[in-house]
């Protein structure tokens, strides 16, 4: 917990790059609840993060549980990374 209360920018960042980037993957078909236009611009803008969710939905679009695993594998990924390069100002790490 004090790696994350130490990083809180890196999670938030994170967590909202990351939520967009679920949000559009699964606003990609017409049945979808929130589908529109701009799922397609949320792809380009978040592609590091969704490009292997995209694949998953677009060879299986029915179920979305795999979606959210690789989402979240992606979350823990980009949180450590960006944890690494923003740190508290007045942090001794």
């Amino acid at each position: 917990m004090t790696y994350i209360r130490n990083r809180k920018l890196a999670f938030y960042i994170a967590l909202l790059y990351v939520g967009f980037g679920t949000l559009s993957v699964c606003s990609v078909y017409p049945d979808d609840p929130f589908y529109g236009e701009w799922s397609l611009f949320g792809l380009v803008i978040t592609f590091p993060v969704s490009i292997i969710s995209f694949g998953y939905r677009y060879a299986e679009a029915d179920f979305l549980y795999p979606v959210f695993i690789i989402q979240t594998i992606m979350f823990l990924l980009t949180f450590f990374i960006l944890g690494t390069f923003i740190k508290r100002k007045n942090s001794n790490i």
